[in-house]
């Protein structure tokens, strides 16, 4: 008797597990994209799901446990948590390349000095031109404004020239203001580097 119950439910129980293995899961994430797969991640169940047959009809439907403003709370958490989270190991990153680069604060300073000079020869070429492009400046409007004075014509060549000439010096001017800026930036950076190398190489006191 048992035997033939068993006989009886069997095929009914295979049927149900293939049908319930062949479910294909629907839910949504905490930057509210839907997804589909084989079982839900726990951390989105209390946002509700649905459970899909292969054909795509709904076989079942879970409503959220959570109300919208406590989902919403929910995925700004998780966020937030994925951010810190995200910092802290950059800053693990950074930390560990900063040791891994310099034994010494001698070290540091010696990469900001090597820096500051490689900024520095940049910046003497760059003063070098521009007082070559000023003196043909110079050179090119005084021309124009002798043959005004004549009461002819600045020639279109010449005035390209002009042109030209001062589009260059703006461009040298910026390159110097940008040369500024990069050393106030490794300035700012080795301070950073170096009140953050003190932190981590200072002796650590036993606790009591």
């Amino acid at each position: 008797m048992l035997r033939k119950i068993l006989l009886l439910f069997l095929p009914l129980a295979l049927a149900a597990s293939a049908a319930h293995a062949q479910s294909v899961y629907r839910w949504v994430d905490d930057e509210g994209e839907t997804h589909y797969g084989q079982s839900v991640p726990p951390e989105f169940k209390d946002y509700g799901y649905v459970r899909l047959a292969p054909d795509g009809t709904v076989r079942e439907r879970v409503e959220p446990a959570l109300s919208p403003e406590e989902i919403a709370e929910r995925r700004r958490q998780r966020a937030e948590q994925a951010r810190q989270e995200a910092a802290e190991r950059s800053q693990e990153a950074r930390d560990r390349m900063l040791l891994a680069t310099y034994s010494s604060e001698e070290d540091l300073r010696e990469a900001l000095d090597m820096q500051l000079a490689g900024i520095e020869s940049q910046r003497a070429s760059t003063r070098m031109a521009l007082d070559l492009v000023e003196n043909r400046f110079e050179s090119l409007v005084g021309r124009a404004a002798e043959l005004n004075r004549q009461g002819r014509n600045v020639p279109d060549r010449l005035q390209t020239e002009i042109d030209d000439t001062r589009a260059e010096l703006r461009s040298l001017r910026g390159d110097l203001e940008r040369l500024e800026e990069r050393e106030q930036e490794a300035r700012d950076r080795f301070a950073a580097n170096l009140e953050r190398y003190r932190d981590l190489t200072a002796p650590r006191q036993e606790d009591g």
